[in-house]
């Protein structure tokens, strides 16, 4: 959804090529539309087409405009209000439209489920992003806000991602922890997404065949991610993407940090929790019936087999590239996962190779929220 901001009941905004700001537009355009960048305690505000910042003088105190990412100085930071309606700095309010305001993230467990604030149970309705670490690395916040702003339309709370991959065997992308700086990543990726508010599912083992990454990697990430609203897998398919590694070699990878022992790769096989507060599973992709069928029936075997707490879905039948169920199915679904489970991932083919869907695929993920929604 575009952003744009009225002054007096007409549409502000910056012509290319041009310094300043005007707002006498009758309605919202290319020229007007804005990107809102939330930081710690303040926004700044973008005109998207001119790639100016709207900030407010010192001396005049009027609206003006200054190179893009000039927004420190006096005047370029403004306040938006809890509803998401106005912008305001120094004498200026700005009426918003299209603002997407997130509510402060909440991440506890109390035994089987998530809740929120208040102690009510929660689910989180998750997207593949397997390769969004590499596009923060390789772009910054500018990389991820196409993907952010796709959830946001769509309802995704929750992230897949991977710490760690090899193209030689994903035929997508390399990340590995020997780059430099790679650590120093970790939490400013982590902390603009909790900012937009999506909470990060980190797999720690992928593809370690080719990167060979050895148990520091594991405490190294927890390491970085305590603090923060973020989840921890060990693998995806641990027998194998986590080469080199016995899963059970590992604890806790830092205070607070809720975390699973990763999936195997044979699918509705259980892989027991042995400690960790949460277990996740492939389910079987037989049949859409056997697996509407799974969505009810493995938490409650999950706990009785292997004394699983938390269940995650991480990885069901893939949607997009003429793969998918319908997206009635993809409700159906979502709708059983809701009862039991704590997360499911909508498991598609776009998302898992840095692209946005393709509009069968987004119909198919809003329902997935939609039958998540309790």
């Amino acid at each position: 959804m575009s952003i744009f901001a009225r002054l007096s009941g007409k549409y502000i905004g910056v012509e290319p090529g041009h310094w300043e700001v005007y707002a006498n537009r009758p309605a919202g355009g290319p020229w007007e539309e804005l990107k809102i960048t939330k930081h710690e305690r303040w926004s700044d505000i973008l005109a998207v087409a001119a790639n100016r910042q709207i900030c407010v003088g010192e001396s005049t105190r009027q609206l003006e405009t200054r190179t893009a990412g000039e927004i420190d100085g006096w005047g370029g930071q403004w306040a938006i209000s809890a509803d998401g309606k106005t912008a305001t700095c120094d004498q200026w309010t700005l009426a918003l439209e299209g603002y997407h305001v997130v509510t402060p993230l909440h991440l506890e467990q109390r035994g089987n489920h998530f809740v929120d604030a208040g102690g009510n149970r929660i689910v989180y309705p998750a997207v593949d992003q397997f390769f969004a670490f590499r596009q923060w690395r390789d772009g910054g916040p500018d990389a991820l806000m196409p993907a952010v702003e796709e959830s946001h339309r769509l309802g995704f709370t929750c992230w897949r991602m991977w710490a760690q991959g090899s193209k030689a065997q994903n035929t997508v992308a390399d990340l590995s922890p020997k780059e430099a700086g790679y650590y120093d990543d970790v939490r400013p990726c982590t902390d603009f997404l909790n900012a937009q508010g999506i909470v990060p599912l980190w797999t720690a083992w992928i593809d370690n065949q080719d990167v060979k990454s050895t148990t520091a990697h594991w405490y190294a990430l927890g390491e970085r991610l305590v603090g923060s609203a973020a989840l921890m897998s060990e693998a995806n398919q641990h027998e194998k993407n986590a080469q080199g590694i016995d899963i059970y070699s590992v604890g806790s990878p830092g205070a607070g940090i809720i975390w699973s022992r990763g999936s195997s790769v044979t699918l509705d096989k259980q892989t027991p929790p042995r400690g960790a507060p949460a277990s996740e599973i492939h389910p079987t992709q037989i049949s859409f019936e056997r697996a509407l069928m799974d969505s009810t029936a493995s938490p409650i075997n999950m706990r009785e087999v292997n004394g699983s707490t938390l269940v995650w879905m991480t990885e069901c039948h893939p949607f997009g590239d003429g793969n998918a169920y319908s997206t009635f199915q993809a409700w159906q679904l979502a709708r059983g996962y809701s009862i039991d489970w704590g997360l499911a991932v909508f498991h598609n083919r776009q998302s898992q190779r840095m692209q946005l869907m393709h509009d069968d695929t987004a119909a198919a993920g809003a329902a997935w929220v939609k039958g998540m929604t309790l």
